[in-house]
C-alpha cells in the first residue's frame, strides 16, 4: 500500500486518532472489539459488501492486527464506531489507500441493530471532516452497492457524485452492482 498523505507535511499517528461526534466516537480498531466484530459482522450486514463474515475469532484478530500495522505505517485509518455515551460497539469505518494514490476509499459497516438511526451518516461525516482537515487528497471515493440506498444517501449527503459503475462478485457469492461516489475535499 501507499501511505495516506498528511496536509502540510505533518506526521500523523493513526493509532492515536480519536474523533468525537454528537452520538458516536471513532477510535482506532483494537483487539478489544474482536468478539463484537465476530458476532456483529453477519451475512445480513455484509449483504452489500465485498467481504464475507469471518469464520472464527482468529480471522477477526488477523484483520485487526493487519489494520493496526497498516495504520502504524500510515497506509490506512481503521476505526471502531462507538456510542459516545456508553462506549457500545456499533461498527467499523475507515479510510483506505488501496494503492489509489491521491483518491483514498471510505468504508463503513454498522451492526444490524444500529441500522436506520443515521449513525453511519454521522460516522462517515466525521471521518470526511477529519480527512479534509488532516489529509492531502484529490478526492475521496465511496463504493456502495446500488441497492444499498442507506449507504448511497450517506455519500449523497456529503455531495458525492457517481463517477464509476462496476459489477463485482462478493466473497459470499452475491453479484454487486457497485456505484463509486466521488467526495471532494
Amino acid at each position: 500500500m501507499n501511505a495516506l498523505h498528511a496536509r502540510d507535511d505533518v506526521t500523523l499517528d493513526f493509532l492515536s486518532v480519536r474523533i468525537d461526534g454528537v452520538r458516536v466516537t471513532l477510535v482506532p480498531i483494537a483487539r478489544d472489539v474482536a468478539a463484537d466484530i465476530l458476532r456483529e459482522f453477519t451475512a445480513e450486514v455484509t449483504r452489500y459488501m465485498l467481504p464475507k463474515p469471518p469464520d472464527d475469532i482468529g480471522q477477526v484478530r488477523e484483520f485487526i492486527d493487519v489494520s493496526r500495522a497498516n495504520m502504524a505505517a500510515g497506509d490506512e485509518l481503521v476505526l471502531s464506531i462507538r456510542r459516545r455515551t456508553t462506549g457500545e460497539f456499533l461498527g467499523v469505518c475507515g479510510i483506505h489507500n488501496r494503492s489509489q494514490g491521491d483518491t483514498p476509499e471510505l468504508g463503513i459497516w454498522l451492526k444490524a441493530d444500529a441500522h436506520g438511526a443515521r449513525l453511519g451518516r454521522e460516522a462517515i461525516a466525521l471521518l470526511v471532516a477529519w480527512a479534509k482537515t488532516n489529509l492531502a487528497f484529490a478526492y475521496l471515493t465511496y463504493p456502495v452497492d446500488k441497492a444499498n440506498t442507506a449507504s448511497r444517501r450517506i455519500a449523497e449527503s456529503l455531495g458525492g457524485a457517481v463517477i464509476r459503475r462496476a459489477r463485482h462478485e462478493s466473497m459470499s457469492g452475491y453479484m454487486l452492482n457497485e456505484w463509486v461516489y466521488r467526495i471532494d475535499p
